[in-house]
């Protein structure tokens, strides 16, 4: 009993006591599992792409042209202030059937001439085209007319245009009028025969006629109506070209014709007047077409004549007669002419630079490089060729063989022919090596080259040819002293252009550049590289960046102090200097 009791006191006395807060440890989370990494890629710098390819820079100024003036085969000209501006310009017209404008920014004593693109935009003939100009229709501003010729089916047409716009900026128009046309090859003048205020129109043909049409009113226009008795009984020669003017009284014309012949012709006003004709002593070469300018004498006319080759001649008028003329050679000196077809090669020998010109007659001409008297780069050395002759679009290079130097040609044909020089560089004298191509096969339009390609001190010949090719062929001594050629089999896989392929090559920056001349006036580029390919094969590769030219195009390549000099030649006769360097250029992805 007294054990229960002391139970229940005790009990009692944990019951009463005041409870102490529990205090629990603060519940700490579980730790956050890092995240997976995932691989990341090493970042890297974007791929750049580069293209390199050939700046090119026009320098042809100081080299061929310091005058301006293109080279056009067939060009006929007229001079006449089209602008209104107090100053004739000259309009050229050639056998592309085109006109052009240019004008002459110096002086008559130091001319330059400046070709104003598109001036005659929508005037144009099929072919050989023949300019004349005035204005016909009495309204204050000049038209132009424009002879047509060749083998298009407007051959022997006038056409006339109209200008709707300003004198400034023109727009030309086709005037609606009865045809003109008088057989093949029109070639117009304008002059007033009858002094009745209206200009006629005169005009010559292929057969060598000329034709009178008469300007009449008809209506608010004009119309040229055909005097058929005019001219009756005169004949020129073929492919007759007048130029009209006036002298005390009479009208002179002054005609050339394809033989490179002019002519005079007088008579009266007057209905009852005859012709009087008598011979020039001028001739040219072919295609002789005249035109009258305004000299530096008041009322004096001197006289411009062109010919096939694109050649311009001023003859100053010495007595005001229009008989007596005297060659002077400045009004258009300043330019390199070689002939159509131009075809140089540049060769260094003996330590000094030259430049060997074929052309579409089989010539050959060589060119020094040392300043000439018009200021140009090239000094022409005549007759250095005397006695070689080659048939037609001939491309000639100078090299060196046993000691001497050698002529190396091409030809349409394919005839690959070598002379060699027994005498000098100052006194040549050539001796043609019959069998020096053994192994070469025919190549059409041959272009050749020489380059030591593997520089195992033997050049090799590199040969283009029409249909687009180029071939390379090497050379071991056979017993008679003359080369055997074998073909390279490799190295010129993947030389093909789109025809007439004209070869160059030049080392640069540690590769071999072949530049190829095209039909369409392009260079291709192709390079060998055997320390980044591991073989010799020209592979396409850089582009040419600043150049066009004509038509068949021909390349001469030499390197210079880092530069790579080029030199080309078109199917119009011009020559054309360009310097190249290589760059890159970022090619940018689409």
């Amino acid at each position: 009993m007294k054990r229960t009791v002391c139970l229940i006191i005790l009990f009692l006395f944990v019951s009463c006591a005041p409870q102490k807060e529990l205090v629990l440890a603060p519940e700490v989370p579980p730790p956050v599992p890092e995240p997976l990494q995932t691989p990341q890629p090493a970042v890297t710098a974007p791929l750049v792409k580069y293209k390199s390819f050939l700046q090119c820079d026009e320098k042809t100024e100081d080299f061929f042209n310091s005058n301006g003036l293109e080279v056009l085969p067939f060009i006929r000209v007229v001079f006449f202030d089209i602008d209104g501006d107090g100053m004739n310009e000259m309009i050229a017209g050639s056998k592309d059937g085109s006109l052009r404008l240019y004008r002459n920014s110096g002086s008559r004593a130091a001319p330059h001439w400046i070709p104003e693109a598109d001036y005659f935009k929508g005037v144009a003939a099929g072919a050989f085209s023949a300019p004349a100009a005035g204005d016909i229709d009495g309204d204050g501003k000049p038209e132009v007319l424009v002879g047509t010729g060749g083998f298009s089916k407007d051959s022997g047409r006038v056409i006339c245009y109209k200008n709707s716009g300003t004198l400034k900026s023109p727009v030309w128009e086709k005037m609606d009028l009865p045809e003109i046309r008088v057989g093949n090859d029109a070639t117009p003048a304008l002059f007033d025969v009858d002094r009745d205020g209206r200009t006629d129109l005169i005009v010559g043909n292929s057969t060598g006629s000329l034709f009178l049409f008469r300007s009449k009113r008809q209506g608010n226009g004009i119309v040229f109506a055909k005097d058929t008795a005019y001219f009756n009984g005169v004949n020129l020669g073929m492919y007759v070209v007048p130029a009209v003017t006036s002298y005390k009284d009479r009208i002179v014309i002054v005609a050339g014709n394809s033989m490179g012949k002019l002519s005079i012709l007088e008579r009266g006003y007057e209905s009852r007047s005859a012709w009087q004709r008598s011979r020039l002593s001028l001739s040219f070469s072919s295609f002789a077409a005249p035109a009258f300018i305004q000299s530096d004498r008041p009322g004096v006319f001197d006289l411009v004549i062109s010919d096939g080759n694109g050649q311009l001649t001023y003859y100053r008028n010495s007595r005001n007669d229009y008989r007596d003329w005297e060659k002077t050679d400045d009004f258009f000196s300043g330019r390199t002419l070689t002939g159509p077809a131009s075809a140089p090669v540049v060769t260094e020998l003996n330590g000094r630079v030259y430049m060997a010109v074929g052309n579409i007659n089989g010539e050959i001409r060589l060119f020094v490089d040392e300043p000439s008297s018009t200021g140009l780069s090239w000094t022409e050395k005549p007759g250095f060729f005397k006695g070689i002759k080659l048939s037609s679009f001939s491309r000639g290079l100078l090299t060196e063989w046993d000691g001497r130097i050698l002529l190396i040609t091409g030809q349409q044909d394919g005839i690959m022919r070598a002379f060699l020089n027994t005498g000098s560089l100052d006194k040549p004298s050539w001796s043609e090596k019959k069998q020096f191509f053994g192994g070469v096969p025919s190549i059409r339009h041959a272009a050749p080259a020489v380059f030591d390609i593997d520089n195992d001190g033997k050049w090799e010949l590199i040969v283009g040819g029409s249909d687009g090719y180029v071939k390379g062929f090497r050379y071991e001594l056979g017993q008679d002293g003359n080369p055997a050629w074998v073909k390279i089999e490799q190295d010129f896989a993947y030389a093909k252009v789109d025809g007439y392929a004209s070869p160059s090559l030049v080392k640069g920056e540690g590769k071999t550049y072949l530049l190829v001349g095209r039909q369409d006036g392009k260079i291709s580029v192709f390079t060998s590289n055997p320390k980044y390919w591991g073989t010799t094969v020209f592979y396409p590769d850089d582009y040419l960046e600043g150049v066009q030219v004509f038509n068949h195009s021909c390349p001469a390549a030499v390197e210079r102090k880092g530069l790579i000099e080029l030199t080309i030649g078109d199917y119009n006769g011009n020559l054309k200097h360009f310097g190249c360097r290589r760059e890159q250029r970022e090619i940018k992805e689409n």
